[in-house]
């Protein structure tokens, strides 16, 4: 996926993660476990890093889009917490950072499977590796793949959410329709985004964006290739084991 979609998505993104937060106190716990330095890989516009700065760790954040980097970059200075962010727009596969080794790394939110092919996968994990230290955590958050139903949602258009825009008071509705291939392990989902105006006007944007899944299995294979070894999987944040009916599939490795 593209920085420019990424860009697409910045005028949404914050509302459509306003009432998640089922990640953050891990990501918090493993930081403070792990130590004060921490990295994020596709940040966005900040949701789980500046919880992790406000508890004084040093965090960087690596984003591809400008817009989403900008909206957290406000952030940032609203809460007075520039001495303890840095935010970087880079590829996570080839950024490189020259400020030393990190405690912590964390990719959430499926933000692995936004690189669409297992070998940009593989060196995201392996970019990833480069910039921790010897025994240093990451933390790997996916959705599971649940065949069945992503199968029965393919095609069917949805109404996957609804909220009013308090800058514009606009009401938004935001559709979907996915799509799957197995084969190539993708869902392709279309977002479209309707804006109602107070004053009647209309208007859509189409947004198109890709998932890669991963298998467990694979999961596991290509952390071990770039060079960890797994020490947990989850199913969920509380930290249950994985099991084939678990919503999320989740990754706790310590590099090698």
């Amino acid at each position: 996926m593209e920085s420019a979609d990424f860009d697409a998505f910045a005028p949404f993104y914050d509302a459509d993660y306003r009432h998640y937060d089922d990640d953050l106190q891990m990501i918090v716990d493993l930081a403070q476990m792990a130590g004060e330095r921490a990295l994020e890989l596709g940040c966005g516009t900040g949701r789980a890093l500046l919880p992790l700065a406000a508890v004084g760790h040093l965090v960087t954040g690596v984003d591809q889009s400008e817009a989403l980097l900008a909206q957290a970059e406000e952030k940032v200075k609203q809460a007075r917490l520039s001495s303890h962010v840095q935010l970087v727009r880079d590829d996570l596969r080839t950024f490189h950072l020259e400020t030393g080794e990190f405690d912590f790394a964390y990719c959430v939110s499926n933000t692995l499977m936004h690189l669409t092919t297992q070998e940009a996968q593989l060196a995201a994990l392996t970019n990833a590796a480069r910039h921790l230290h010897k025994e240093g955590l990451l933390l790997i958050d996916l959705f599971n793949p649940d065949i069945v139903r992503l199968a029965e949602v393919a095609g069917v258009q949805e109404l996957a959410d609804h909220w009013i825009d308090e800058a514009s008071g606009a009401q938004i509705f935001k559709w979907s329709v996915r799509h799957l291939d197995v084969a190539q392990q993708l869902q392709e989902t279309l977002f479209l985004y309707e804006e109602i105006f107070p004053d009647g006007r209309m208007r859509k944007r189409a947004i198109p964006f890709t998932l890669r899944f991963l298998w467990p299995s694979e999961g596991k294979l290509l952390l071990q290739m770039a060079g960890f070894r797994i020490e947990a999987l989850y199913g969920d944040f509380d930290g249950n084991p994985y099991d084939d009916s678990s919503e999320r599939l989740i990754f706790l490795a310590r590099k090698m």
